[in-house]
């Protein structure tokens, strides 16, 4: 037979502040439109079967329930053999004097950055702040990956717990109750897998209905380019590849580039290149490249190859 405590634990949450403690007392008051979590405890419990006002809730079956209804609530814990009796009632009484409690989640997706590299990794600051005047029970923040980008990892110490399902592409944070004013961050780390707009919708939800869903929900988005070097260009006047355009240059805080003709001799140099050369005095012909770039990391790539220029582009 069960070991059966006979009273329920209950967590309170007031009009303002979180009150923690296990309460024992046979009536709970709670403001209008907050709520009260209450647990019960049972040796070797299976499950649970929860009453209001001697009628079972249907589809509640936890060692916790937050309700927020009126009514007198007891418990029933379901073992193999045995039920446990009845526990004793707890009442819950619901203030009608005061303005009502309200839960105003908000939440907004942040990438640290409009654009990256393919193969770059990059990250997005989730943030949730409560804006009502009650406290957020159990909220749970989803993420959803973009097809074009893969999770790296969790980046920032966090509240709560982080669960990610490969399968759905799907991130699950947890940060436990959010009090009103309190905030709450992750940053989660991402890399770029392939070209596209890569959007990431953030959707956060808590147990009491919120008074503003509208800002329940963010997209974050970033431009995933791949750094695009030319082979030929036409500076022609025609408005069309007059220049030498290297693709996904405004990436990079720091890049130069080295012009050469086929003897070797340097004929242009930029330090801080801007896509802005036109082969200017040169004639038609292929000549040699060096195009140096200071990654994020603070390192130095090195991209050399030919460049052909060509000016008469009728033949």
């Amino acid at each position: 037979m069960f070991r059966w405590l006979r009273h329920i634990a209950a967590t309170v949450v007031a009009l303002v502040v979180l009150h923690s403690a296990w309460a024992q007392e046979q009536a709970v008051h709670i403001a209008q439109g907050s709520s009260v979590t209450f647990r019960a405890d049972a040796a070797n419990a299976l499950s649970y079967l929860w009453f209001r006002d001697g009628e079972p809730l249907n589809g509640y079956h936890e060692q916790r329930i937050t309700v927020n209804e009126p009514g007198i609530y007891t418990v029933m814990a379901l073992g193999n053999e045995c039920n446990s009796d009845l526990s004793d009632p707890v009442q819950v009484i619901v203030d009608q004097t005061g303005p009502p409690v309200t839960v105003d989640m908000q939440i907004r997706n942040v990438p640290d950055r409009p654009m990256v590299l393919v193969d770059g990794v990059f990250t997005h600051q989730l943030f949730i702040v409560n804006n009502g005047t009650g406290t957020a029970t159990d909220v749970q923040v989803i993420a959803t990956f973009a097809p074009n980008v893969r999770y790296e990892n969790v980046v920032d110490m966090h509240a709560g717990t982080v669960v990610y399902n490969a399968a759905m592409r799907e991130l699950t944070w947890s940060p436990g109750n959010i009090a009103p004013g309190q905030s709450e961050s992750l940053i989660i780390g991402v890399r770029a897998e392939s070209e596209g707009l890569a959007s990431q919708l953030a959707v956060v939800a808590s147990s009491e209905e919120d008074s503003r869903p509208a800002d329940n929900q963010s997209i974050g988005s970033v431009e995933v380019v791949a750094l695009k070097i030319p082979n030929t260009f036409t500076p022609n006047g025609d408005g069309v590849n007059d220049y030498f355009e290297i693709r996904g240059l405004e990436l990079f805080p720091a890049h130069q580039l080295t012009i050469f003709n086929r003897w070797g001799n340097e004929i242009y140099r930029s330090n801080n290149y801007r896509n802005d050369w036109n082969g200017a005095g040169l004639g038609e012909g292929t000549y040699y490249y060096a195009f140096e770039l200071r990654l994020h990391t603070g390192h130095v790539q090195v991209f050399k190859g030919f460049i052909t220029l060509i000016r008469n582009t009728n033949n």
